[in-house]
């Protein structure tokens, strides 16, 4: 079960830094996702495939990400050299709020270099460009991660020549095997691939007794759904500040996206959101990635059919694994009991800031998303 996220994967570990040309400037994607998709496919799969798992990101997950919202500003920013891209780094706008303010911000992440390019001093071009762009809108945060789970990430390492830039955090997975013979010939460590064909059939079965309160998200269930998610994360030291629109995209904003909610006392009480990717490693393989697991306002019986629930529609899917970012957000009995194991901390949380540093404790509970 190797690891798969590289999130901003030609960081820092670029050759020696070259002159920059005059012709390198940074610019936003006016084009449609698809050929920006490809792009940032074959620049990971160049660097990356054989060597370390990692997601190829769907044209429909990129128009899921980049769809157009009111009010925000085109976050997909590339650099041509002529009429060849050579690098993008992508974003999607936030909400952040804390216990005590909430603010503008957004998910960055997909930082692609293409090999020919590399020295240029292109990632960090393009890191000042995102930075301005927020500052622009009054935007505070921008979260990322950096994966150093492998020998051959690229991935930036920490500075202090960026002092409003903090590698706040190391994290890591939950992780859920659905499949231990294809996990198995998937991983590109095959004693942990071995480990993981030996385990997945001693864990508790990820079918249960069907529930009739247990079903698809309508959007009917939207105003239960939004009230459901400020509950659960309402004391978070970090947490997106869902709103009504920004809740219905996440839930409901493409095909990509998939959503089981469960009916408690004649509402909507719980609910669980994923999409599926494929993930590159020895093989090319389906991976659940849930992110939001909302359950505390459920009886346990009912959390943990609600997820097993969950996990047997990704299975159902071809999923050989499922992942959740562990962000201090979940009950630990409750992953345990429907078979999720933590994995080491392979990553850095890294909370980049464009005006001046908000202290975020760590080891405390937080909701972000995984990109």
């Amino acid at each position: 079960m190797s690891n798969s996220k590289q999130t901003e994967p030609t960081g820092s570990g670029q050759r020696a830094d070259k002159v920059l040309p005059k012709r390198f400037v940074v610019e936003p994607y006016t084009g449609p996702n698809e050929p920006l998709q490809e792009f940032v496919v074959s620049t990971w799969s160049d660097a990356y495939s054989g060597r370390m798992s990692f997601p190829v990101w769907s044209k429909e997950y990129f128009d899921w990400q980049f769809a157009p919202r009111d009010d925000e500003p085109n976050r997909r920013l590339v650099v041509y050299d002529g009429d060849q891209m050579v690098a993008a780094l992508l974003g999607t706008p936030t909400a952040f709020r804390t216990p005590s303010t909430s603010f503008r911000g957004a998910h960055w992440s997909w930082l692609s270099v293409a090999e020919s390019h590399r020295g240029f001093r292109l990632a960090t071009l393009l890191d000042e460009a995102r930075v301005a762009l927020e500052r622009s809108v009054n935007s505070e945060l921008v979260v990322s991660y950096r994966f150093t789970g492998s020998k051959h990430s690229l991935a930036e390492q920490p500075s202090s020549r960026f002092p409003l830039k903090k590698f706040h955090s190391r994290v890591g997975f939950w992780a859920r095997p659905l499949d231990g013979k294809k996990l198995h010939g998937w991983n590109l460590d095959r004693t942990e691939g071995f480990l993981s064909r030996v385990v997945t059939p001693l864990l508790p079965s990820v079918h249960c007794l069907k529930y009739e309160e247990i079903r698809r998200f309508d959007l009917a269930d939207l105003a239960d759904c939004l009230d459901t998610v400020q509950q659960e994360f309402d004391h978070h030291t970090l947490t997106i500040d869902w709103n009504d629109q920004s809740l219905k995209h996440q839930l409901a904003g493409s095909p990509a996206t998939q959503t089981v909610v469960c009916e408690h006392a004649g509402f909507v009480r719980g609910l669980i959101n994923f999409h599926i990717l494929p993930f590159d490693g020895a093989t090319r393989e389906p991976v659940g990635i849930i992110d939001m697991i909302c359950v505390k306002l459920l009886p346990a019986r009912m959390q943990v059919a609600l997820l097993r629930s969950a996990l047997r529609l990704m299975q159902e899917q071809g999923a050989v694994l499922a992942l959740k970012v562990r962000c201090r957000d979940i009950s630990v009995p409750l992953m345990f009991r429907t078979g999720f194991m933590p994995r080491l901390p392979d990553s850095s949380l890294v909370l980049q800031w464009t005006q001046h540093v908000q202290e975020i404790p760590q080891h405390r509970p937080m909701h972000l998303l995984w990109r």
